[in-house]
């Protein structure tokens, strides 16, 4: 069985010539504040005025799009914001992390013991994984079947994940 998928979704239906009847509204309202204009105003350039801005105005309205919004639902937005103001506030917090100092002074004392071949190794090793193997035995000599990383995301949060080499 075939279905017939609807097209063009996102286009309103024309119903007065070329425009739809949201633009018809606002070039026949600009266009009706001018003529309104030249039969009550007396004055020639206060007419012209009035004129141009009411029909630039509709024309402006019924027309302009920007970043793919129609200008009045842009200027509804925008008195929105300017009547309820809002104040996003992000605070990252960084975690805390303590040390123990015996744990540390084993670290400086297996460095200072390690041969040059050791710690070209570990180097390696911690640029391709980005950990260390002494560290509690997290490395690949820690005998762990299942491997997990550190990914850190590009808003700085780091998440330990778990690793699939395929």
């Amino acid at each position: 069985m075939r279905f017939s998928v609807p097209q063009f979704i996102e286009e309103k239906p024309k119903i007065v010539g070329p425009l739809t009847l949201q633009q018809f509204l606002y070039v026949a309202g600009g266009a009706g504040i001018a003529v309104l204009a030249f039969y009550t105003v007396n004055n020639f350039i206060l007419k012209f005025f009035i004129g141009i801005l009411s029909g630039g105005l509709g024309v402006a309205l019924a027309f302009v799009k920007i970043n793919g919004q129609d200008l009045p639902q842009l200027v509804l937005s925008a008195l929105n914001f300017w009547q309820k103001p809002r104040t996003y506030v992000w605070k990252r917090e960084l975690p805390t992390q303590t040390i123990d100092i015996s744990s540390f002074q084993k670290i400086q004392e297996r460095r200072r013991n390690m041969s040059l071949q050791e710690k070209i190794k570990t180097a390696a090793l911690k640029a391709a994984t980005g950990r260390l193997p002494f560290l509690g035995g997290r490395g690949k000599e820690g005998g762990q079947k299942e491997k997990y990383q550190t990914v850190r995301f590009m808003t700085g949060e780091r998440m330990r994940v778990k690793r699939v080499d395929y």
